[in-house]
């Protein structure tokens, strides 16, 4: 990790702290400053505003949940578990993730330009890890009823399906009973 990147490093993990403690609407870039223990022109360097290091902490956070993930779905062996796990494990982990940021979440609640920003830069890397999945699938005939030249628009929809999910989890739900049926229901069928 060069120098640049441990500054980068120092102001996200400061401002995780800040918007947890203030939320994203109080917090100033001199409160990030200050608890990264930099100017604010080291802020002003590296980003152009609070919202600039505010969405870097966000997708710095999906990053790390979709690895987590990741990790965890390779050493299952089955596609359907797999794919199984995987929304599950991913429900999950937003919820963990969206508990942690009480006030930013009520604060960007409304903002669906903010969040379709968000999910869009993820939806490239999901959508590969479901397709890799969906091919495990057909080639063991797990998934027996998906042909080859599906793969892309199946894994889209997936994907779109947890976004959907993901948007309901975020703001409202918080049974892991309800996350435990809709898995079941999208591997399984009704």
């Amino acid at each position: 990790m060069n120098k640049d990147d441990e500054i980068k490093k120092a102001i996200l993990l400061a401002a995780k702290h800040v918007f947890q403690k203030w939320g994203l609407n109080k917090t100033t870039m001199e409160d990030i400053a200050h608890d990264a223990g930099k100017g604010k022109s080291t802020l002003y360097y590296y980003y152009k505003s609070k919202e600039e290091i505010f969405e870097a902490a966000t997708n710095e956070e999906l990053n790390n949940i979709a690895i987590r993930v990741r990790a965890i779905i390779e050493q299952i062996k089955s596609p359907k578990e797999k794919l199984k796990r995987y929304i599950a494990i991913t429900l999950t982990e937003i919820k963990k993730t969206t508990s942690i940021y009480p006030l930013v979440k009520g604060e960007i609640k409304g903002n669906t330009k903010f969040i379709d920003k968000i999910r869009k830069q993820l939806d490239n890397r999901e959508e590969a890890i479901v397709k890799e999945i969906l091919k495990q699938g057909i080639n063991s005939n797990e998934f027996n009823f998906l042909k080859e030249e599906q793969l892309d628009k199946a894994a889209n929809v997936i994907v779109g399906i947890i976004r959907g999910l993901e948007l309901y989890l975020f703001l409202e739900m918080d049974d892991e009973e309800k996350i435990d049926i809709i898995t079941s229901l999208i591997t399984e069928g009704l």
